[in-house]
């Protein structure tokens, strides 16, 4: 049964200017995603994968906002498996309060633009 749905839209620029402090990736990303991001460094798609780690944990947290309120950026890491799709995993009180859910993911980029849209399940 879906319970929550979350959608964010950001401006990749907005993070290409983020990315200079260095306090921003270790606050709100996990060492799992920073090493990711490192892997495309010299890649023209570097920012924008930052970018769209960024917009996914935006629209996640809004399709959990009538749960919970108790979480950090680092508790919740978006990774991409084989085929490159994102998918989630959470951490610590975030892991707990939502035992028994299931994220749905999906991004998708302009040239100035990144949209995500998580929708969240309860495994009955």
């Amino acid at each position: 049964m879906i319970i929550g749905t979350g959608c964010d839209v950001i401006y990749i620029h907005r993070v290409d200017s983020l990315i200079r402090y260095r306090s921003f990736l270790d606050k709100y990303f996990t060492v799992n995603e920073v090493n990711m991001f490192k892997s495309q460094q010299n890649n023209r798609n570097y920012i924008k994968k930052i970018a769209s780690n960024l917009c996914v944990k935006e629209a996640f947290f809004k399709s959990i906002s009538h749960i919970t309120h108790n979480f950090r950026f680092r508790d919740l890491e978006v990774l991409r498996d084989n085929q490159g799709r994102p998918y989630i995993n959470l951490f610590n009180k975030l892991n707990n309060d939502l035992d028994g859910f299931k994220a749905h993911v999906t991004i998708s980029n302009e040239v100035d633009l990144v949209i995500s849209v998580v929708i969240l399940e309860q495994v009955l």
